[in-house]
């Protein structure tokens, strides 16, 4: 289990593996964030990350900007803080 704080929203959740990346966990938490794909091709879903660190699938071909991540394909290793 994780911490996943979204700084801008003022909203943490605690990450269990229940859902499929942080996109999902966000919108279980009422958060209404840009997306597109889904599947990390679009980069629309990107936030900065402010701390900790994410995984990523294999096969996603999205590359988020530096210092950012894609919340429709990546789950947390640990705490993570998001400015979002």
């Amino acid at each position: 289990m994780a911490t996943v704080t979204f700084l801008k929203s003022g909203v943490s959740a605690v990450w269990t593996g229940e859902h499929d990346n942080l996109l999902e966990l966000a919108e279980a938490e009422g958060l209404s964030l840009d997306f597109g794909c889904r599947m990390g091709n679009c980069t629309a879903c990107q936030q900065r990350l402010v701390s900790g660190e994410v995984a990523y699938p294999e096969g996603h071909d999205g590359v988020p900007d530096d210092g950012n991540i894609l919340l429709c394909c990546s789950i947390p290793v640990g705490n993570v803080e998001i400015d979002a």
